[in-house]
């Protein structure tokens, strides 16, 4: 059977919710594509083949992946390359997305969480991005959820989620602005709770990562309870791999072959695959049972901050002792450089949390937010969004750590939960 679309490397994120329940059910194809598998069906009749003929006839000129999922027994559909996120309504498509904006979400990990829907990540023609994005129904729009310590102009398709939080594995950094083009071999942590990346370490027994790295042509997706890898290089303990979400632990089969990701479709209910190989046979691959015949070859596990350790009572003082000689020549030399210095008075412009402190106790709408903020002169609506965001996570994480809790609390008015207010609680 003749294969006319070979998918690239991609990982989808989807359908779980906090705690990562027990339906994971996803679907991937791609225009026309879906077409060349011989099948009348696809999971198993929840998708209605006239919404895949919709999509075509939509994204005809140029082809696009199409990940399909369920979020409260209701199916989505999100393009590749595209802020587009359709619902099939009644055997119709709507899409949620009403704005036009492209650029920047080629290869995105599109994935569900406390039941919203999130994409992160992706590459345009220029740079890398690593942001997160929470999509608004309401206003049927992207908003960005700012993220502390966020690797600057890293991208991976090789994403996973547990119950902690989401890892980006073996990513490359690059801004062709700048001249930046790096592979990592390692990779980041996203902690869900507090929305820091972390860097961390992977292990694979007998195996430099580099070497995989460099090889490339890796295939990756994740199901219910593992990321999964294939790959045909020729390289130790390198074949079809598993990682178990919860533990990091990495598991080896000894199986050189990528049908999952070359060939028409992939569906995934749990922890079951279901694809039509590039000879066209129907096959279907249950990562339970694979995993049960691996063997345990490495780990992926978070690094935490190094602490300052000494090894003998020697280290310890010698370490005090420097403490205390830098600080006397601190405390003797920093008054006279002080007296030396001609300080120079310029106008100081007010800080957006003195700005809004005077308006404690009041609601504010969201024109009056930004014409405070400075930001009302931004045309661009998701710009704005995006930017007052910013700036309303910043202002709150000052004030949480002076005061104790946020200045800005979001409200909806109770008689029409359409429209969004800012209460100012200095």
């Amino acid at each position: 059977m003749k294969i006319k679309f070979v998918f690239p490397l991609l990982v989808a994120l989807l359908l779980t919710s906090a705690s990562l329940g027990a339906d994971y059910t996803w679907f991937s194809t791609s225009t026309n594509s879906w077409k060349n598998s011989g099948q009348s069906e696809f999971l198993e009749g929840k998708i209605p083949l006239a919404v895949l003929d919709s999509l075509d006839k939509i994204y005809k000129k140029f082809p696009y992946n199409y990940i399909i999922y369920e979020l409260d027994e209701r199916l989505f559909i999100q393009v590749r390359c595209t802020f587009d996120l359709y619902e099939i309504q009644e055997g119709k498509l709507v899409n949620k997305y009403i704005y036009s904006n492209r650029g920047y979400t080629c290869g995105t990990n599109t994935f569900v969480r406390d039941n919203t829907h999130y994409m992160l990540g992706g590459h345009g023609f220029w740079t890398n991005h690593l942001d997160l994005l929470s999509f608004d129904e309401l206003h049927g729009s992207w908003e960005l959820v700012v993220t502390k310590n966020q690797p600057p102009n890293y991208f991976s398709a090789r994403v996973y989620q547990n119950s902690k939080g989401i890892y980006s594995l073996f990513g490359e950094q690059f801004n062709q602005r700048d001249g930046l083009d790096l592979k990592n071999s390692q990779g980041y942590f996203l902690d869900w709770k507090t929305k820091e990346w972390k860097e961390i370490e992977i292990q694979i027994e007998g195996l430099d990562l580099k070497d995989l790295i460099e090889k490339g042509g890796l295939y990756f997706t994740q199901t219910q309870d593992y990321a999964f890898w294939a790959s045909t290089t020729v390289l130790n303990n390198i074949g079809w791999n598993l990682i178990e979400k919860e533990t990091g632990k990495i598991f080896y089969f000894d199986s050189k072959n990528i049908d999952m990701g070359i060939g028409p479709y992939l569906e995934i209910v749990g922890n079951v695959l279901r694809y039509t190989a590039p000879s066209g046979e129907l096959k279907t691959l249950d990562l339970d049972q694979i995993r049960k015949q691996s063997k345990e070859v490495g780990y992926i596990r978070v690094k935490e901050g190094d602490a300052i350790e000494a090894s003998s009572t020697w280290g310890y003082l010698i370490f005090f002792l420097l403490v205390g000689v830098g600080w006397v020549v601190v405390r003797q030399v920093l008054p006279k450089m002080k007296k030396e210095l001609v300080p120079t008075k310029e106008p100081k412009k007010p800080e957006p949390l003195e700005i809004l402190l005077p308006y404690s106790g009041q609601s504010l709408s969201t024109e009056v937010l930004d014409q405070l903020l400075g930001i009302d002169s931004q045309a661009n609506f998701d710009s704005r969004r995006m930017k007052r965001a910013r700036l309303i996570n910043d202002i709150n994480e000052q004030y949480l750590a002076q005061k104790g809790k946020e200045l800005i609390v979001r409200e909806k008015r109770a008689e029409d939960k359409r429209y969004v207010f800012y209460k100012i609680q200095a």
